[in-house]
């Protein structure tokens, strides 16, 4: 469904929505340990709580929360949903292995396309027969070795399982690891259920026979989808968002250092984080940790005088979208200038003008795009406005209490 934007600078308060790569980890945690979790309005998160259910995991669900029970084992064939989230069919498809599931995990988009490589390879060498869609077979214990450099969520899928496994494991990383964060958030949601796992030199120490402990626990606030408010807020008269912690393990804080550096006013107290704009300025940023930031951070820069230069970007290419290309295309279609160099992209900073954009069925472009209109000269138009429920169902309705002016296209 297609939107048409009216340019009208957003200024006012949002609460966070709670962050699903929290949730993805916290309700795999209790699954195992026959525990209950609200875990947000996210299609991602609703697509790991109801495949836990499918894998065989006793479930009752009211709204947004969910009960689990017992594990039902069974020689059948196990379909599990997974949508286009890559978090749960990474995390999922090693848990099955671990429990001896028979499944065949179904995707949707371009998730099929997106790598497993990595990950199908270091499975298949500990007894598990899998294309990265399917697996046969039960994990054994042992050493895992396997390229970080692609993605972080092979790690966490397999830090998630191994304690599972009769004997100990061990995990070593080749290359340097890609979005690290997250796996300090694994770290922490492992902690908190009881799972004790030991960083080494070469990547981690994961005892077997473990059991997941995970007592009462709360989603917090997410820091990626509070950053297309934050940044909306250096664009203008100020935003707060409230339901954030700065001590949190999620690497996309990092959005208030980037904000901070291009010339706004950032303001922490309690769980609110405020955002004021100032004169904006050209400002580097490396995404090596942080690829989800790059959308709406190169909206910031499209605002920024001069140019700005975002290093690790070619891993953008293997999102929900390829984001480098994606983001390339709507700042030309808002005439601002951009180029590539070797995994660097340049965007010359001007004022972004309106455009008929394409969120490529990206949520984080979609809500780009449309921080993006909101400050540029002339209407905007952008398609499949509705992508955004991968990550942030109620983000047209904040968008609209900050002040967003836009109108849904009727068919």
């Amino acid at each position: 469904m297609k939107v048409t934007l009216h340019p009208s600078p957003l200024a006012g308060t949002v609460a966070a929505v709670p962050s699903k790569s929290y949730a993805h980890r916290l309700l795999i945690a209790a699954a195992l340990s026959g525990g209950e979790l609200s875990f947000g309005p996210s299609d991602d998160a609703l697509r790991t709580a109801k495949g836990l259910a499918e894998m065989g995991f006793e479930a009752a669900f009211e709204g947004t929360s969910v009960r689990y029970g017992a594990f039902r084992p069974s020689d059948d064939v196990r379909n599990i949903h997974v949508g286009e989230s890559g978090s749960t069919l990474r995390f999922l498809l090693p848990l099955a292995a671990a429990l001896g599931v028979r499944a065949n995990f179904v995707t949707e988009g371009r998730l099929g396309e997106r790598p497993m490589d990595a990950l199908s390879e270091a499975l298949r060498a500990h007894g598990l027969e899998t294309d990265g869609k399917g697996v046969l077979g039960t994990l054994t214990a042992g050493r895992y070795e396997i390229d970080a450099t692609v993605s972080s969520q092979y790690i966490t899928g397999l830090l998630m399982a191994l304690p599972l496994l009769t004997g100990d494991s061990e995990i070593v990383l080749k290359g340097r690891m890609v979005s690290a964060p997250y796996v300090d958030i694994t770290l922490e949601v492992l902690e908190k259920a009881g799972v004790l796992v030991r960083r080494t030199e070469e990547g981690f120490f994961i005892r077997g026979g473990q059991k997941y402990h995970l007592t009462e626990s709360r989603v917090p606030g997410d820091f990626s989808g509070a950053a297309f408010y934050l940044v909306a807020g250096a664009l203008g008269e100020g935003v707060t968002v409230t339901g954030l912690d700065m001590h949190s393990a999620q690497g996309d804080k990092a959005v208030t250092e980037v904000i901070r550096r291009a010339g706004a006013f950032v303001e922490a107290e309690g769980d609110r984080v405020t955002v004021r704009g100032g004169v904006l300025r050209a400002f580097e940023a490396d995404l090596g940790a942080i690829p989800d930031l790059a959308p709406i951070l190169s909206v910031l820069a499209a605002y920024s005088e001069g140019e700005s230069v975002f290093t690790k970007v070619n891993r953008l290419r293997d999102k929900e979208s390829d984001r480098l290309l994606a983001i390339r295309t709507m700042l030309a279609q808002a005439g601002i200038e951009t180029r590539e160099g070797d995994d660097v992209l340049y965007i010359r900073g001007g004022k972004p003008k309106g455009g008929a954009f394409d969120s490529y069925s990206d949520h984080r472009m979609c809500m780009s795009e449309a921080v993006l209109a909101a400050f540029a000269t002339g209407d905007s138009t952008i398609t499949n406005k509705d992508c955004v429920r991968k990550s942030y169902p109620a983000f047209w309705e904040d968008y609209a209490q900050v002040g967003g002016k836009y109108e849904v296209e009727r068919r």
